[in-house]
């Protein structure tokens, strides 16, 4: 009897030790294993350079041989072909002002004109008409933010176009512009009758783009010139351009210049020290000031003497309206573009793990030890190493391959980045 009663006596005693320690144990991980974890997301990165460039194209200073005020026919950054006209030269400013007034009066009139059509009226709902005067506020209100003047006249146009429409339907007829147009009417047949013949035009001699100012470097940067062009020279230009000091003013009879269509040159100093960028690499050029990008390529990687620091120069034939504004420009240089998981490089470790290889000669497998970079993840209650295949370095991160297969880090693992060792401990 004594003999069972020490026996229960003991298996109970084992019994409180197995329930105290397994709760110990809970109590342990609950306390000690209070990870930091990040989710894994997708992201994008960008191998590249920012520097200021300084363009290098063929370019034709456009002259008169007359005295009088310009009016020019084509914007800044347009497209022309040959025989376009450029300009029109005038005896004095007030004859063009006449001509522009006539010409802001007739856009006001063909709007009234267009509004008050029947046809337009039958097929206008107010709904969408309100929504259309919601739209172009808020392109104006972006064109005016983005600094573009253009983009917001037009779509103040639109917008005021758009209200005296609705004005007109909701007012179903009872409102009428037939005065507005006579009185538009009136006024430019007087200011036509006024109008006087240009003394002298300007046309292209052909395709090109056209800008109104001269910097006095025309004759300098020109793909003939480029490879006398100097480090020293290019510093120079962008270092005045940044005080505003490039030259901008241009002679009396300066009507501006053409931009040769064909392909042109972009140069500017960048550090290379890693020798990331190689002469024949194809990269993208983006603009800060408005996001245009081109297709280039490196041509030329010249010494500037300075410790890694070499001018690059770039060669491109693509070129729009947005590449021919300026002579310098802020700028991005691209190499490549990734995307993959994003790791933080406090969250990186280092493990041993057994990968199964196949022998090419033989065409046996065997398994061996590879000391590989990854991180560890929590699932539930476990901790596991999951490797990582690096597609990009960034400074304090990495990104990892996409769908890189079993044992790779996957999108939304949690990546355990504080409160684990080495080991996963």
């Amino acid at each position: 009897m004594n003999s069972s009663n020490k026996m229960n006596n003991v298996l109970l005693v084992l019994l409180s030790a197995s329930v105290i320690a397994t709760f110990g144990t809970i109590i342990f991980h609950l306390v000690d294993t209070s990870y930091e974890t990040e989710t894994a997301m997708r992201a994008k990165a960008d191998e590249s350079k920012f520097f200021e460039g300084v363009y290098v194209r063929d370019e034709t200073v456009l002259t008169y041989s007359d005295t009088g005020a310009i009016s020019y026919q084509v914007p800044d950054g347009g497209k022309i072909a040959v025989n376009d006209v450029i300009a029109e030269i005038y005896p004095d400013e007030s004859t063009i002002e006449k001509k522009q007034q006539a010409e802001a009066l007739q856009e006001k009139l063909n709007v009234l004109e267009r509004i008050s059509n029947p046809g337009t009226l039958e097929q206008a709902q107010p709904a969408d008409l309100s929504r259309q005067i919601s739209q172009y506020y808020e392109e104006m209100i972006q064109n005016r933010n983005a600094g573009n003047l253009s983009g917001m006249a037009a779509a103040e146009q639109q917008f005021m176009e758009s209200c005296s429409t609705y004005q007109i339907v909701v007012s179903k007829g009872t409102v009428s512009f037939a005065q507005q147009i006579s009185d538009l009417t009136a006024q430019i047949q007087t200011l036509q009758s006024e109008e006087a013949t240009p003394i002298d035009t300007i046309t292209s001699d052909s395709s090109a783009y056209f800008v109104s100012h001269v910097d006095g470097l025309e004759s300098v940067l020109t793909a003939e010139n480029l490879a006398n062009i100097t480090p020293e020279q290019i510093q120079d230009i962008t270092k005045k351009s940044s005080e505003n000091n490039l030259q901008t003013n241009q002679d009396q009879n300066t009507v501006g210049k053409s931009i040769a269509q064909y392909g042109w040159y972009m140069l500017g100093i960048i550090d290379n020290q890693d020798q990331k960028y190689q002469v024949g690499d194809s990269v993208k050029i983006r603009l800060m000031t408005s996001s245009a990008t081109a297709d280039a390529t490196i041509q030329e990687l010249r010494n500037t003497g300075e410790d890694g620091k070499v001018m690059v120069v770039l060669y491109s034939d693509m070129l729009t309206s947005d590449f021919v504004q300026n002579r310098t420009e802020n700028v991005e240089m691209i190499l490549g573009e990734y995307e993959g998981i994003k790791v933080p490089r406090s969250a990186i470790r280092f493990k041993d793990v057994e990968e199964t290889v196949t022998d090419e000669e033989t065409g046996e497998e065997k398994t061996q030890t590879v000391n590989s970079r990854g991180v560890y993840v929590q699932d539930g209650e476990k901790v596991e190493f999951r490797r990582l295949d690096v597609v990009y370095e960034g400074k304090d991160y990495v990104l990892s391959k996409l769908n890189a297969g079993d044992g790779y880090l996957m999108l939304y693992d949690s990546i355990i980045v504080e409160g684990i060792d080495a080991n996963g401990n």
